[in-house]
């Protein structure tokens, strides 16, 4: 061989050396499997350990996550890069998905009850027998947020996702293991993660789903199963055992007692990895989000610490061979499971225009969204059974409990209305789907109604209510207090269209005002526009509700509330709300009363009677503190509001400023607000719970 030649080959021999040992140039190398352990906001780490591996162009064949890991492990199978994850992680807000109320912020002027703002319940004759919450959160929040983000890649097995991807979780009846590869990607992630006594179990394929950490919270062997042949490294952030000094909260004796738990799997499985990363996160509590970029960069620094070893590892790999899509499956039949059995009938007889066709993973969504729509739905799920030739889709409802009674309050030192609160919901009273509602609301101002409901599809609903109440006040400027007992009906035929919710009917009352009774009847019509994306703690959108009264075609009655909420950054918001009310000073009950309903809370112990309102408001809101039990937020906001006579002439027009300082939370709301306003009146109020305003007959 010629001096040339050999320079020549010794050159191309020391170039593949150089390659083979650098981390960053071994294109052709297979990929490694993650194995991704729980540890609550500890597995923030994982998104540190995707981040390096990315950077130094390291293949991942699979991911196999248990708990956090599921999350993380299943939003970076469908697509997110380790920079977007820790956006996302940066821009979550906790408590708000952890939530299960509305916010009394938002919750419109005109609403009889919500049936989310009392939060101690339980379940009476329902389908499971007595009983109350199975867990301290549904979750459904959370599911809804995971479904929203998988939505990126829309596929129906995981194994057709970029990376394929497992998720483990714990049957809580029978104490099995259950690798969850098919079906909805977020209920996969849900059932992971349901951490016992704080997440209610997940129903997925007929079983009822905890976390997998009880069983395997570092998936190891699963992942030895799944990827045979490709080396196995493992993350592992479960926790460690706290001191009885360190054990202060609910959540801490939880956690302590999971990972009593999970040591021992953890300690059998981790001897079977080929590499173990063991991020440095210390102590951190179970859901604390605060330190997102310390666990990050904790992962961060133990993957660097490895590279080298990874590497090799990826080297010694087989390679991977180019994923090709796999053909639709052709759909079958459809099945639905949970709802009565002639509403699994019309929804089935709906769709069999696709049986036939290949499966769609867009058409599931829509199918999803349509029955979550239902009032009498918590959760929808699916999964595929394998037919001949094809496959049958299966949507499978959580339905809510048959009956419900919620217990709530709301109190202040600003204001004489103070309530203690029951709220029940009967289902599939004569019929399957329809509801009947009783409300309860005790105090000074006491009120009392019964809602019959026709169907849980609102959009073909006929609803039927019957209403008392009894209301006194104070107006700062007529000479004599206020107080009647009004006593309505009302009927009224809901549509829904999008985003758009309205309604048209009936409605009459008789009033019992000074010894004398009046009684009154006329058309009723309302709308609301929503489009806010969450209603505990909305950063977008806006909310329109319209409400209007024509009693014996008289004078119309109406009342319209607007509502505005822009982010500027993930932690400051403004708010705009306003509104507007036509009332009839000469009938009783039916003036307008600017404060009444805390339009200025300044005003609200002596509003100011009228034959029509406008009052607007303006609020700075910035989150200090993001925790699994809310959001601690200050918020400087100032008012106004202007009353008019039956001629159009001004009455009066004042306003107020103040900060409020507010901790909303699954167990609780409480405000303490530092109010001023135009008559040089400095007052310090006190909220604890969510006020329920009533403007019978208005809908």
């Amino acid at each position: 061989m010629s001096y040339i030649k050999r320079m020549c080959v010794g050159f191309i021999l020391l170039i593949c050396f150089l390659g083979n040992n650098s981390p960053c140039s071994a294109s052709s190398r297979g990929g490694i499997v993650l194995a991704l352990s729980g540890g609550g906001t500890k597995g923030l780490a994982h998104i540190g350990v995707l981040q390096v591996l990315e950077e130094n162009n390291i293949p991942i064949a699979g991911i196999v996550g248990t708990s956090m890991g599921a999350i993380i492990g299943g939003l970076a199978a469908s697509g997110y890069t380790g920079i977007e994850l820790e956006e996302v992680v940066n821009n979550i807000d906790l408590g708000s998905l952890l939530a299960e109320k509305d916010a009394s912020m938002v919750l419109p002027l005109g609403e009889r009850t919500s049936e989310n703002s009392a939060i101690p319940w339980f379940s009476l004759g329902s389908r499971r027998g007595i009983g109350g919450a199975l867990g301290g959160f549904s979750g459904v929040k959370l599911l809804e947020k995971f479904s929203q983000m998988a939505a990126r890649v829309q596929v129906i097995r995981f194994s057709e996702l970029p990376i394929p991807f497992a998720a483990v979780a714990t049957d809580l009846e029978t104490g099995e293991k259950v690798v969850l590869q098919s079906g909805s990607l977020a209920s996969a992630m849900r059932a992971s993660m349901a951490i016992p006594a704080l997440f209610e179990p997940w129903p997925v394929g007929g079983r009822l789903l905890i976390d997998g950490g009880l069983v395997s919270n570092l998936p190891v062997l699963t992942a030895k199963e799944l990827f045979p042949g490709c080396p196995v490294i493992a993350v592992n952030v479960t926790s460690e055992k706290k001191s009885r000094s360190e054990l202060r909260t609910l959540v801490d004796v939880v956690d302590q007692s999971i990972t009593v738990l999970t040591q021992q799997n953890v300690e059998r499985e981790i001897r079977e990895a080929d590499l173990i990363l063991t991020p440095s996160v210390g102590k951190l509590p179970l859901f604390d989000a605060t330190q997102a970029d310390f666990v990050i960069a904790a992962g961060r620094k133990e993957t660097l610490a490895h590279l080298k070893a990874i590497a090799s590892l990826a080297q010694m790999a087989p390679e991977l061979s180019p994923r090709r899509k796999q053909p639709s499956q052709v759909l079958t039949d459809i099945c639905v499971r949970g709802l009565p059995d002639m509403e699994c009938e019309k929804l089935r007889t709906k769709h069999l225009s696709q049986i036939g066709k290949p499966i769609d993973p867009q058409w599931i969504l829509r199918v999803n969204k349509e029955i979550s729509r239902r009032m009498d739905v918590l959760a929808v799920d699916y999964h595929l059974e394998e037919d001949h030739g094809g496959a049958v889709v299966v949507f499978s409802v959580q339905r809510r409990p048959q009956s419900e009674v919620r217990i709530g309050g709301y109190t202040t030192n600003l204001h004489p209305y103070r309530w203690l609160y029951v709220n029940s919901i009967h289902r599939d009273i004569y019929k399957d789907g329809d509801a009947l509602k009783l409300n309860l609301k005790i105090g000074t101002q006491w009120a009392a109604d019964v809602g019959y409901l026709s169907s849980s599809e609102l959009s073909k609903a006929w609803e039927v209510n019957l209403s008392a109440q009894r209301w006194e006040l104070t107006p700062r400027n007529v000479s004599e207090e206020r107080g009647w007992d009004r006593y309505g009906l009302g009927v009224t035929r809901h549509f829904t269209m999008g985003n758009v919710l309205a309604g048209a009917g009936l409605g009459g009352e008789r009033v019992h005002y000074k010894g004398k009774d009046e009684d009154s009847w006329g058309p009723t019509f309302y709308l609301t526009y929503n489009t806010l994306d969450d209603m505990m703690d909305p950063t977008k959108g806006s909310m329109m509700r319209v409400a209007f009264w024509w009693p014996d075609y008289d004078e119309l009655l109406y009342r319209m509330n607007l509502f505005f909420v822009t982010s500027f950054s993930e932690n400051w918001r403004l708010y705009l709300r306003g509104g507007f009310a036509e009332g009839d000073m000469t009938e009783a009950g039916h003036a307008v009363y600017l404060g009444a309903a805390e339009e200025l809370y300044s005003y609200a112990d002596k509003p100011i009677e009228a034959e029509r309102m406008i009052w607007v408001n303006a609020g700075l809101r910035r989150v200090f503190l993001r925790s699994w039990w809310g959001n601690l937020t200050a918020e400087l906001f100032g008012g106004a509001g202007w009353t008019y006579d039956n001629g159009g002439s001004r009455l009066d027009s004042v306003w107020e400023t103040g900060l409020s300082l507010s901790a909303p939370g699954h167990f609780f709301d409480g405000r303490l607000m530092f109010l001023y306003n135009d008559q040089s009146d400095f007052k310090v109020g006190f909220f604890i719970g969510k006020p329920i305003w009533s403007h019978y007959p208005l809908p």
